[in-house]
């Protein structure tokens, strides 16, 4: 998986080309609550769920109906009256949770993501996989490993986010 600090990106460059409208603070605080809520069940380990189930770590949460179910619960429950666009915030808020199993399909370690669950059991993984998996405990993270992680994070997420802000803040300026 990519880190908890590394998910958040899509959605911070993804909010810089959307209509200004529709734009808020909320929406983006939202936005990256929901890219990296997938990784909650990693809590299942403590109850003895192990990766390969469909409830454990990159199973049911990372797949692409609990992306629509979380974006139109979101969008319905706090947004369907405050925008003026309710889809548009409903796609921004599914795009932000699908990055999360994409982002997690382009690391190169795990079991794979369980993209269509639960119709499916199949764990996939894209077939090129630059980014380093992030280790699960907080200790293994701040070790040599981590670092190695957010270089790795830094180089294959944060630096395209970046291109995606930077261009959409010219199209906002001069489109």
């Amino acid at each position: 998986m990519c880190s908890v600090l590394t998910h958040p990106a899509v959605p911070i460059a993804l909010i810089t080309v959307l209509p200004q409208e529709v734009v808020s603070p909320t929406l983006l605080l939202v936005g990256a609550a929901c890219s990296v809520i997938p990784d909650l069940d990693v809590v299942g380990f403590k109850f003895g769920i192990t990766s390969d189930h469909m409830l454990g770590h990159r199973g049911l949460t990372h797949s692409i109906v609990f992306a629509v179910a979380l974006g139109a619960l979101l969008t319905y429950t706090f947004f369907r009256t405050s925008h003026p666009d309710p889809w548009v915030v409903f796609l921004f808020l599914f795009v932000s949770t699908l990055s999360h199993p994409l982002l997690d399909m382009l690391t190169n370690g795990g079991r794979g993501v369980a993209l269509c669950a639960p119709f499916s059991k199949a764990r996939y993984f894209f077939p090129w996989r630059p980014i380093e998996v992030s280790p699960v405990s907080v200790r293994r993270f701040f070790s040599g490993r981590g670092v190695q992680v957010i270089c790795s994070e830094f180089r294959w997420v944060w630096l395209p986010a970046a291109a995606v802000v930077i261009l959409g803040m010219m199209v906002r300026r001069y489109g």
